[in-house]
């Protein structure tokens, strides 16, 4: 495919970015993915994502409707680039409802899961069949220039381009400080295991019947002090599994920083103990801590649209479940970003139907 003349900047190597960039190429713009590690030496989010993508609405909302058809999304993705990690997962549910756990058991709740260790090793393939330039640098400075954005990378480059998209998770505020206050940051911690446990059978997802880390991020404006759980699930992970979901969110204007980690990795070991249904002493023993900063809204729904008295300048980010809401979103942004007139308008009403425009943001961007 002909490259288009460079427009569209994308910073963010995780999942939102990348799969941003494939569905703007897509549309035959040219775009840039600024994709670097994090300065602390921390994971990435998506790298210590479960990937689970429930094919049901978990809420009854718009936006979980949607998310629902994410399969269809992840399939067509790799009709076009190959295998990503996609595949259907079988489900053990655990929790106070019997009969939730017997649907799970029976098969009646459908279920997918992108294994994020086979992700990461095919996503830039993708990335490169789809002729989207890379930039593995992190973005020091980002400032308005005539008719765009300059972007200052930590290899003493610089990049440019008509439109700039936020899609760095955590790493959002560090670039633009002006931010929706809805929009947050956690740590999050499992442990990782070499191999998926003999002792479960066939590697299949066991998973709370509700994860308590979605009610602690509604608390997350309101806590007067630092605060953590653990949800005790297990998912398979390359040839191994992740295990267990520690989250801690600081006070309201407290440091950002992450939590110390050995005190996490006790905290997530004991309730592991203590509350997951299945029992893996020896496996467990030998797990490694991951940590990683997950960035959220408080409200629930992520931030797709333009930044407030930016032009050019848009958000990709806030996530609750991004492996389900990421790929149904994606395009639509993509519309709005490079698409004909007509396609972005439909595009950006969708968008707002969804309830994901940001409040405030300029619709005639």
């Amino acid at each position: 495919m002909q490259v288009a003349p460079a427009g569209v900047v994308i910073v963010g190597g995780g999942l939102a970015g990348p799969l941003l960039a494939l569905e703007v190429r897509a549309l035959g713009a040219a775009v840039t993915l600024i994709d670097g590690a994090p300065s602390d030496g921390s994971s990435s989010a998506t790298a210590i994502s479960y990937g689970v993508i429930p094919g049901w609405p978990l809420a009854p909302t718009p936006l979980a409707r949607r998310s629902a058809s994410a399969s269809r999304h992840w399939r067509a993705l790799e009709q076009r680039y190959g295998p990503l990690g996609w595949q259907r997962r079988g489900l053990l549910l655990h929790g106070p409802n019997r009969w939730l756990s017997l649907l799970g058991r029976l098969g009646l709740l459908p279920l997918a899961q992108v294994d994020t260790a086979v992700l990461a090793q095919r996503l830039p393939v993708a990335l490169e069949q789809a002729g989207v330039e890379r930039r593995s640098a992190r973005v020091e400075a980002l400032t308005p220039a005539a008719g765009g954005w300059t972007l200052q990378l930590s290899d003493g480059s610089t990049c440019s381009g008509d439109q700039v998209v936020l899609a760095a998770g955590a790493g959002c505020w560090q670039l633009w400080p002006g931010l929706p206050r809805i929009l947050r940051r956690s740590w999050a911690a499992v442990l990782e295991l070499s191999a998926f446990p003999t002792a479960l059978g066939r590697p299949a997802a066991w998973l709370p019947q509700g994860f308590a880390r979605l009610a602690l991020e509604r608390r997350a404006a309101s806590l007067e002090q630092s605060d953590w759980l653990v949800d005790p699930g297990l998912v398979p992970w390359g040839r191994g599994a992740l295990v267990g979901q520690h989250t801690w969110i600081a006070a309201q204007g407290a440091a950002a920083g992450p939590p110390v980690a050995d005190r996490c990795e006790q905290q997530l070991r004991e309730e592991l103990a203590a509350r997951a249904p299945w029992t893996l002493d020896e496996a467990i023993g030998s797990a490694v801590l991951r940590q990683a900063a997950v960035a959220f809204s408080c409200n629930g729904a992520p931030l797709v649209g333009p930044v407030q008295d930016a032009p050019g300048l848009w958000l990709f980010t806030g996530f609750s479940g991004a492996f389900a809401q990421v790929p149904v979103l994606a395009p639509l942004l993509a519309q709005r970003l490079a698409g004909p007139r007509q396609r972005g308008v439909h595009a950006q009403r969708e968008l707002q139907q969804l309830g994901v425009w940001p409040q405030g943001a300029d619709s005639g961007q």
